[in-house]
C-alpha cells in the first residue's frame, strides 16, 4: 500500500487546482481520477473571467472563443443582445481544459493515477485507505472533488440534505453560416420552464447546447432541450454527446468536512443557483482548502473546521443571495427580462461581477444597489 500525504478524488478543476496548490507548498499529492484522460465532461464550457484569474497561469492555450456578447430570449422568442467592451468568459472543451490544469499540477511533482475508479474509502482515527480495482492508497487527508454523486460524501458521511439540479447538455455541429452568428457571442433563454434556463456557448466549430434547473421539473428537460434546438434556426446540424448532469446546490451550514476528509467544487455543493456557474468555486474553494490542510498535516491530529469555516465566509453569501435572487426571479422573470434590456448600468454591473470587479459592480448597481446589498446582506446574516 502506497502512502501519500493528500489523496486527491476527481481529476476536474477543484482536483486539479488543490493539487497545484498543495504541490506548491512540497506536499506529497495524489489526484485518482476514474476515467481516462482526456475524457469528456457534460458542461458548457465557460470560464468566467474572475475565474481564470483565480489561477497564475494563462488558460488562453484551451480557450476557443472569448465572449463579449450575449443575446437574451423569453421563452424562446425574439430578445435583445448585450456587449460589453471587455471578454467576459473563456470558451473551452472540458476534456481540454480539465487536462490542462492537471499537466499544470504534473509539472510540480503532482501524481496521477487515472482509470481508476475509487470503490471504497476506508475512513480510519487518523488515515484513510482509498482502495480502487488495482491499487489501495493510505492518505492522511482525502480532498473530494468527484461531482454530485461524491464516493468521498458517502464514505465520510457528508452532504446530505443538500438540494440538487439536473442539466442536459449536448455538442452540436452546425454550418458556418451559423456559427458567425454565434461569434464571441453566448445566447441565454429564461422563462419557459421556472427555475430553468437554456444557454447557447460557441466553441471554436461546433456549438454546445443546454439547458438545467430544478431536479422537481427533469421530466420537463428534454422537451425544453428540443424546442430551444428549434428555435435557433440552426438549418442543418448534428447532435452528439447529448448527456444529463446532476449537481447539487449547499445549503448554509451543511457539513463539507470531517475527521480527515474534506469536499470540493461540486462535491460540496457549490454552484451558483441562479447562474449555474461552478468553476469559479470549485477553483476558488480548492485554493481556500490547501492552506487549511498544510497547516493540519503539521500536526498529529487532522482538523479542517476552518476551511468550512472559510468557505462559508467567503463563499456561501453570494451562493445563498443567488437562491435569493432565484426566487425572486422566478416570480416575475419576464419583469427582469425587461429591466435587463433597458438598464444598461444592470448590465454592465452583471459583467462587472462575471469579471470579478467587485469595486465597479457596486458603482453601475446604481439604484439597484439597494435591492442587492439587501439580499446579499441578509444572506450573511442567514447563515
Amino acid at each position: 500500500m502506497v502512502s501519500h500525504d493528500v489523496v486527491i478524488v476527481g481529476a476536474g478543476p477543484a482536483g486539479a487546482a488543490l493539487a497545484y496548490e498543495l504541490a506548491k507548498m512540497g506536499i506529497d499529492v495524489l489526484i485518482l481520477e476514474k476515467g481516462k484522460l482526456p475524457r469528456y465532461q457534460t458542461c458548457s464550457g465557460g470560464i468566467s473571467v474572475r475565474a481564470a484569474n483565480l489561477l497564475d497561469f494563462d488558460i488562453s492555450p484551451v480557450t476557443e472563443q472569448l465572449i463579449y456578447r450575449a443575446k437574451f430570449s423569453y421563452k424562446l422568442g425574439n430578445g435583445y443582445t448585450k456587449e460589453y467592451d471587455k471578454p467576459l468568459i473563456h470558451m473551452v472543451m472540458r476534456d481540454r481544459f480539465d487536462l490542462f490544469l492537471i499537466q499544470k499540477a504534473q509539472e510540480i511533482g503532482v501524481r496521477v493515477t487515472d482509470g481508476q475508479k475509487v470503490e471504497q474509502i476506508q475512513m480510519m482515527a487518523n488515515h484513510a485507505v482509498v482502495v480502487t480495482p488495482a491499487y489501495k492508497f493510505k492518505a492522511r487527508i482525502v480532498a473530494g472533488a468527484d461531482g454530485a454523486n461524491s464516493t468521498v460524501a458517502r464514505a465520510a458521511g457528508l452532504r446530505g440534505g443538500v438540494d440538487f439540479a439536473m442539466g442536459i447538455n449536448a455538442e452540436v455541429s452546425v454550418s458556418d453560416e451559423a456559427m458567425a452568428r454565434w461569434d464571441s457571442t453566448v445566447g441565454l433563454d429564461i422563462g419557459y420552464v421556472p427555475y430553468r434556463q437554456g444557454w447557447i456557448f460557441p466553441k471554436e466549430a461546433h456549438l454546445s447546447i443546454g439547458v438545467w434547473g430544478a431536479i422537481a421539473l427533469t421530466k420537463e428537460l428534454k422537451p425544453y432541450y428540443k424546442r430551444l434546438l428549434e428555435s435557433q434556426n440552426l438549418g442543418n446540424y448534428e447532435v452528439t454527446s447529448l448527456k444529463g448532469r446532476l449537481v447539487s446546490l449547499r445549503k448554509s451550514g451543511l457539513a463539507i468536512q470531517r475527521n480527515n476528509a474534506l469536499l470540493l467544487g461540486a462535491a460540496a455543493g457549490l454552484l451558483h443557483p441562479l447562474t449555474g456557474e461552478g468553476i469559479y468555486y470549485a477553483i476558488k474553494s480548492a485554493q481556500l482548502a490547501a492552506p487549511v490542510i498544510a497547516k493540519s498535516l503539521q500536526t498529529d491530529v487532522i482538523e479542517l473546521y476552518d476551511y468550512e469555516r472559510a468557505v462559508d465566509l467567503e463563499l456561501m453569501p453570494e451562493l445563498q443571495a443567488g437562491r435569493w435572487l432565484l426566487r425572486l426571479f422566478n416570480r416575475s422573470p419576464h419583469l427582469y427580462f425587461r429591466w435587463l434590456k433597458r438598464s444598461e448600468h444592470l448590465w454592465r454591473a452583471a459583467c462587472c461581477l462575471v469579471r470579478g470587479e467587485k469595486s465597479q459592480f457596486r458603482q453601475e448597481l446604481g439604484l439597484s444597489r439597494y435591492l442587492f446589498n439587501t439580499i446579499y446582506l441578509g444572506a450573511r446574516r442567514s447563515r
